[in-house]
């Protein structure tokens, strides 16, 4: 079998869920990922596999060359799109008519509620269809999941939503393996003296970070450490609280960092748009044997049942009392990362994660043939 996923912007971290989904596609198929990416290049997270192909991105009236190239490159029995973005699932809708194959269309996000909301005149919203990532675009094809053949979601409030057959992110259990690490040498690479609080996710707000940067605030010589670009935490209100400034790395990179941490905190907001949403580090710092606490949002408190600390969303003084308990109890806290450890490796690696999928695909292609 053979399947192309359609992202529809390698340059972003929206690509590494594609990504996630090829590594578990390749455990039941020949698996080929396409994308357009920007002057600036690939998301720098995003591993360089031979198996993803980028695209040259365009605005409008240029996009139909990228159009047609990704149309053309589809050469599948099955195409994935992931997100409904016109450069993802419009491109895949118009390959899947021309080569007469089922498109499967994964929703990892309530990527509506992510959209910016700023007030436009006229004008400016017929100004911004030139982007294929116009909001404009992104609002119709959302509400155009039935013309997939079928859907993949990565959380149970999605799969309400939406219907579909549920795929969690996973994990490369292989790579992100604790014991090819050597945590006090990473440590020492990276300038870690004292405990470290790891917050691997993206600064959006809905992610926690204000909250979790003041409950880190109240624990005397502990740090904070934060994945981050060159201008990013350099406003007044961040000086305040105790950051360590990691620039954004390699994915190869990403276990040491976990490994280095001594706590992983995935503090996400009760909103509407994170209810929908779960964390792919997560996952990463389950496979990495890390001690996590994490909010009560989403799917979170059943993928971390019995293997991390749960907090209220929000919650400054409960984040800071179950960060304090693990950095005071370090049996606990390796207890807890050995089961996470554990339970990512039974239940969410990607051999897992692909059965799930194959189930999926096996399903579209069913009623496609009807």
């Amino acid at each position: 079998m053979r399947i192309t996923i359609l992202s529809h912007n390698l340059t972003s971290n929206a690509s590494m869920r594609a990504h996630r989904l090829g590594l578990a596609a390749r455990h039941f198929a020949d698996v080929t990922m396409l994308g357009p990416v920007k002057h600036r290049g690939a998301w720098g997270a995003l591993p360089k596999e031979d198996w993803i192909t980028p695209v040259e991105s365009k605005n409008f009236p240029k996009f139909y060359k990228t159009a047609i190239q990704m149309i053309l490159s589809s050469d599948a029995d099955v195409i994935i799109a992931v997100k409904p973005y016109l450069a993802s699932y419009g491109v895949a809708l118009l390959a899947g008519e021309c080569r007469r194959v089922p498109v499967i269309l994964d929703i990892d996000d309530l990527d509506v509620e992510l959209a910016p909301k700023s007030e436009q005149s006229l004008a400016a919203v017929v100004e911004g269809l030139r982007d294929p990532a116009s909001t404009t675009y992104l609002r119709i094809l959302s509400r155009s999941t039935g013309a997939a053949s079928g859907i993949t979601v990565a959380s149970t409030r999605l799969q309400t939503r939406f219907g579909g057959t549920l795929v969690p992110h996973g994990c490369p259990i292989e790579r992100m393996n604790p014991k090819l690490v050597d945590r006090e040498q990473v440590r020492k690479r990276l300038g870690f003296t004292g405990p470290v609080v790891l917050f691997p996710g993206t600064r959006r707000t809905h992610k926690g970070l204000k909250p979790l940067a003041k409950a880190v605030a109240r624990l005397p010589g502990v740090g904070l450490a934060v994945l981050c670009r060159a201008d990013d935490f350099t406003q007044p209100e961040w000086k305040e609280f105790p950051l360590i400034r990691i620039p954004v790395m390699p994915y190869g990179e990403l276990p040491a960092l976990l490994a280095a941490a001594d706590i992983v905190a995935i503090p996400q907001l009760d909103t509407l748009a994170a209810s929908h949403q779960m964390p792919m580090k997560v996952y990463d710092a389950m496979a990495m044997g890390r001690p996590i606490v994490a909010s009560t949002v989403s799917d979170l408190p059943v993928v971390l049942k019995d293997c991390a600390r749960l907090v209220p969303p929000a919650d400054v003084g409960s984040l800071a009392k179950a960060m304090e308990d693990l950095l005071r109890n370090p049996f606990e806290a390796q207890e807890l990362g050995q089961r996470a450890r554990a339970k990512c490796v039974q239940e969410f690696s990607m051999e897992r994660v692909g059965e799930a999928l194959r189930a999926a695909v096996n399903q579209a292609s069913q009623k496609y043939q009807q």
